[in-house]
This record gives structure tokens, sequence and C-alpha cells, in this order.
């Protein structure tokens, strides 16, 4: 059972990377409803924007649908939220870091 747990969070990184790209790889603002945020902005929405959070990128996925993905420090984890203009959060995905960095996690720039 724990096996294939790991193995389901360590295909986490591919599914992730399929649906949003790889890290990195999207915008460093958003625009929501005609108005530009930083990452961090959004994050603050949540009241997400503390120390243990470090943002990564963001996109658009359709019309008022929108994702920003960040590093969940504290969870040691990837994390994508999907979004409406409202910023209601509507889907969340998760991918181990661990499993993500492999041998480089723990010599990883965030830790």
């Amino acid at each position: 059972m724990y096996n294939k747990g790991m193995d389901r969070h360590g295909r986490a990184r591919e599914e992730m990377e399929k649906v949003y790209g790889e890290v990195e790889s999207g915008a460093a603002t958003l625009v929501v409803r005609g108005v530009t945020y930083r990452l961090r902005e959004i994050l603050s929405r949540w009241m997400m924007d503390v120390p243990e959070i470090m943002t990564l990128d963001a996109g658009t996925l359709g019309e008022d649908r929108f994702w920003i993905r960040f590093i969940d420090k504290d969870d040691r984890c990837y994390v994508v939220f999907e979004f409406n203009g409202e910023f209601d959060i509507t889907a969340e995905m998760r991918a181990d870091s661990l499993l993500w960095e492999g041998g480089d996690f723990f010599a990883s720039r965030w830790r």
C-alpha cells in the first residue's frame, strides 16, 4: 500500500508538467479581470503570503480560469491551485518535492 501511494505521488510531477508546463515556464504576474497581480498578491487573497510559501509561476487555463504554482516548504510539496476570477479555488494538485527533485532534494535552494 505504501509503495502504491509513493508511485502515485511520483507521477504527480509528470501530470503537473503536462497540464501547467515545466516549473517556472509560466508567468511571474497574472491578469485577472483586467487587474495585473504579482503571484504573492494572489496568495495573499487566501492569506498564504507567508515565508513558508515560495511562488514559482502562474497561467491562464481559459476564460476566467487561472492557475498558480508554488512550493509549500512546510509540507515539502509543489502545489498548483486552479481558481476563477473571484479567486475561488476550484482544484488543487500536489507533488512531493523529494520525489520531484530526486537526488537534488537535499541540496535544493529553498531548504
